[in-house]
This record gives structure tokens, C-alpha cells and sequence, in this order.
């Protein structure tokens, strides 16, 4: 009888791997120039059959020992919101954190839990996942050694195309690119302002993973999450107090030209 137990464990053990996977992009983000012409950070996909977890600008991700990308040289400083990293590479600056930007998904809840750095403050956001109305194109291409299809959506402000593989029928892909018959290998808005593409993947994973998410730690620290709405209008905030502190310098500096960013400057998601 014990035999047949372990052998049970053992099968579903072999069950719930077959479902797990580490996926690693780059990611570009150009908000402010667009075409790609932004700062590159590496960014990593973690899932399971009922949860995926995504994650960019960290600092951890930024250490990879890849012979192709000079060794970054992290420094720190103190500010508002905390610690904040900057990561010299290639006489660049990446700026992230020791947490990163942050996307959790549950599928069982159906909702996401974000974890958003900024450079105007630090949000946390929960909703339920959101719908992305995808129009199911005919063409296809090669990425890496998947065969991927192509959708496109518009999807909170901006115009999206995004590649997935049916050949991996994980319905999970960087940031919130979630629920398609496939993993998502690719995936730009029409400027190219926010644009995310695959470097390699470990799958089905040969042992357990942890999805590891700050929620709970945030949850004991901060007592709101705001929803979608209350971002939109907490970024909106954040703005406008950001340029009346420009206005206030600009009584003392008179060569000083305040000038009001645009939402769309700032932050991927700008509209309902």
C-alpha cells in the first residue's frame, strides 16, 4: 500500500512540474522616445497551472552572469520611497529596486496583484484581470524555435501586437499579457514605447519553484491597495503635484520653464 501511495505522490509530483516553467525576457522601455530606443532590462516569467508571476527592473535580474552584458555596478540611495537602486551598464542607467516591478496572477481568484516603481512614488494595485479583447491574426512567425501567432488588441490606452506559441499552451506571458491559447513570446505597443521579447526558457522545470510575490509583506506595511480607477487618478495626482513643485521653483529661478509631464510619459496603462 505505502508503494502505491508514493508512486501516486510521485506521479503527481511529475504532473504539477510538467506545468511549471521560468521564462526570461528583455524588456525595452522607451516612454518617453518610443521605437525601442529606451532602457533594456531583463525580466522573468514564473508559473504553474494556476498562478504566474512576472518581474522587471530588480535588481537581482540585473547581476545575471551573461558574458554578453558588462558586470552593472549597483548603487543605492534613500529617497521618499525608500531605497532605490541604479545600475550602471554600459554608460547607462537602469533605474530599479531591490523588489522590481512586480505583476502576480491567480487564476483560481482571477485576479492580479501589481507592484509598480516609479519615479513620482510607488504603487500597489488589485483588480480583477482585466478582459484584453484580442483580434486573432493570420500571420505567423518563427521566434526562436517557435512557431507563434499573432493578435493585437488596444488594451487601456495603447495599440498592442503580441506573439504567442501554441506549441507551449500556457495561458500566461510578460506583464498582463494573459489568457491566450499559448505562451506569450513577444509583445510591443504600436510606438514601441513598451516592448517585450523572448531570450530563452526553462520548461517544463525538472523541480518544484517557489512563486515567490511580496503581496503579503505589503499588505502587513500598507493598509490600500488601490484598484484600477484609483490608480488612474493617483497618477493623475501625482502629476499635477509634480508640477506645481516646479512652479514653486520657478518663482525663485525665472530661467526655469516648468513643464506638466503627460500620463503617457509615465506610465504604461493611461486610459479605462
Amino acid at each position: 500500500m505505502t508503494k502505491y501511495i508514493l508512486l501516486l505522490l510521485f506521479t503527481l509530483t511529475c504532473f504539477s512540474q510538467q506545468k511549471q516553467g521560468i521564462v526570461n525576457y528583455g524588456y525595452i522601455n522607451s516612454i518617453f522616445q518610443g521605437e525601442k530606443q529606451g532602457d533594456e532590462y531583463n525580466a522573468q516569467l514564473t508559473f504553474d497551472g494556476k498562478r504566474s508571476y512576472f518581474v522587471s527592473e530588480k535588481d537581482s535580474l540585473e547581476t545575471i552572469t551573461d558574458n554578453t552584458i558588462a558586470k552593472p555596478v549597483f548603487t543605492e540611495s534613500n529617497g521618499e520611497n525608500g531605497t532605490v537602486g541604479t545600475i550602471n551598464l554600459n554608460n547607462s542607467e537602469l533605474y530599479t529596486n531591490f523588489v522590481g516591478n512586480q505583476v502576480y496572477f491567480d487564476s483560481e481568484k482571477d485576479s492580479l496583484w501589481s507592484y509598480l516603481i516609479g519615479g513620482m512614488g510607488n504603487m500597489y494595485v488589485k483588480e480583477k484581470r482585466p478582459t484584453i479583447k484580442w483580434k486573432f491574426e493570420k500571420e505567423t512567425k518563427k521566434i526562436g524555435n517557435y512557431t507563434c501567432n499573432k493578435v493585437t488588441s488596444t488594451f487601456r490606452g495603447r495599440d498592442y501586437t503580441v506573439w504567442y506559441t501554441k506549441a507551449i499552451p500556457i495561458p500566461y506571458g510578460p506583464w498582463k499579457f494573459n489568457g491566450l491559447p499559448g505562451l506569450v513570446l513577444e509583445g510591443y505597443d504600436s510606438e514601441y514605447k513598451i516592448y517585450f521579447y523572448f531570450k530563452n526558457m526553462e520548461y517544463p522545470l525538472k523541480k518544484e519553484i517557489k512563486i515567490d510575490f511580496i503581496k503579503e509583506d505589503i499588505e502587513e506595511k500598507f493598509s490600500r491597495w488601490f484598484s484600477y480607477k484609483d490608480y488612474l487618478a493617483h497618477a493623475n495626482y501625482l502629476i499635477e503635484r509634480e508640477y506645481e513643485n516646479m512652479l514653486m521653483i520657478a518663482k525663485d529661478h525665472p530661467k526655469f520653464i516648468p513643464t506638466k509631464q503627460k500620463i503617457n510619459q509615465q506610465y504604461i496603462e493611461i486610459a479605462e
